[in-house]
């Protein structure tokens, strides 16, 4: 409507419109009835003039309205997002590789086009490829990179309110005894098998395997940074063996050493296919951070209390720590076989000291 007039008042009358709010009316000094009509017909537009004016100043912030924001594709905000943000983050190569992913779908999108639908639409595309889990970490990712962009390019962030995926729970496999023999015995080097035993024995998550240096080593110790702490781990007999048969150097893995994962993953996969181990998380098979899970299982197998576990894993709170937890089948069958072990009476009735 804009400019309109009123059968009570001779002159034009402004509708400013204000989303979400309710509009302001407001009378101007220009008149309806110019005398002739040339003359009413400038008078008109000279009151269209007011109101445009009139909503510039509004949009200038007069009375809040919403101001013209800076288009921006999200290609550009997750570059400047990676250079500013996850540089800073201690879990840095993690989630540069979840920015790649990211990208792959929502790059060619502008952030004003991104809404609960396409969310949607992302999830439904990226669950051929891996689990609810690994969607729910990337959709964290992707309501952070929209924050940042609030309220320069976004008035809010569009996945305000949007539910994130149900993880399904599936049981991490660890690496049996006899799969970690076959393992260490075709990978393709030294180095190699030394960083595998490395991810066994410290607990260490991948990218801080590849990048352990001479200096974090303190002989009887590793001091390496994780998620929560600095944390001191003791070094196993076979770890130590094998660390001090590397060359010198400053870092113990230089081959695989670096800001990506996909060298030392690849290796890894090939390794396991020559091994005869199955691969892949997502269909029950094994993954390179299932060596974080198989030597915590391994330890509280041996007897280690669930404290000491926790601090060498560097896990906040035992909640956390739960999912790495795999009792293996020989310990779920004592489990079962103690509760009737001190029993007096056999299924058949018979006196179980005499039978």
């Amino acid at each position: 409507m804009g400019v309109y007039h009123r059968p009570d008042s001779p002159f034009w009358w402004l509708l400013l419109e204000r989303p979400g709010q309710k509009p302001i009316r407001e009378k101007t000094k220009i008149p309806v009835d110019g005398g002739s009509p040339p003359l009413s017909k400038e008078l008109k537009r000279q009151a269209q003039e007011a109101y445009g004016k009139r909503m510039s100043d509004l949009a200038s912030g007069d009375y809040r309205l919403a101001r013209a924001r800076d288009s921006r594709t999200f290609e550009t905000h997750r570059t400047w997002y990676a250079t500013h943000v996850t540089a800073h983050h201690r879990g840095a190569s993690r989630e540069l590789s979840v920015l790649k992913y990211l990208g792959a779908y929502f790059d060619r999108y502008e952030l004003r086009a991104i809404d609960h639908e396409l969310a949607r639409e992302w999830r439904t595309w990226r669950a051929k490829a891996v689990s609810s889990s690994t969607i729910r970490r990337e959709e964290q990712v992707l309501k952070a990179i929209l924050n940042t962009a609030v309220p320069k390019y976004l008035e809010h962030n569009p996945l305000n309110g949007f539910k994130s995926l149900r993880a399904t729970r599936t049981d991490t496999r660890i690496l049996s005894h006899d799969e970690e023999t076959r393992l260490l015995l075709v990978l393709p080097s030294d180095e190699a098998r030394t960083l595998v035993i490395c991810a066994l024995d410290t607990l260490l998550r991948l990218s801080n395997v590849r990048n352990l240096t001479r200096q974090q080593d303190h002989g009887r110790h590793l001091f390496s940074d994780t998620k929560v702490d600095a944390i001191r781990i003791p070094i196993s007999t076979r770890l130590r063996k094998a660390l001090d048969a590397r060359p010198k150097g400053s870092s113990f893995f230089p081959s695989y050493a670096g800001p990506s994962n996909n060298h030392t993953l690849r290796m890894f996969m090939a390794a396991c296919k020559l091994a005869k181990v199955a691969t892949g998380r997502k269909t029950g098979g094994i993954s390179f951070h299932c060596l974080r899970h198989t030597g915590a299982s391994r330890m509280l197998e041996a007897g280690a209390d669930v404290k000491t576990v926790m601090e060498l894993g560097g896990w906040k709170n035992l909640k956390v720590m739960e999912r790495y937890l795999h009792p293996t089948e020989d310990r779920r069958l004592a489990a079962v076989n103690s509760v009737g072990q001190h029993a007096s009476i056999t299924p058949n009735g018979d006196d179980a000291k005499s039978a």
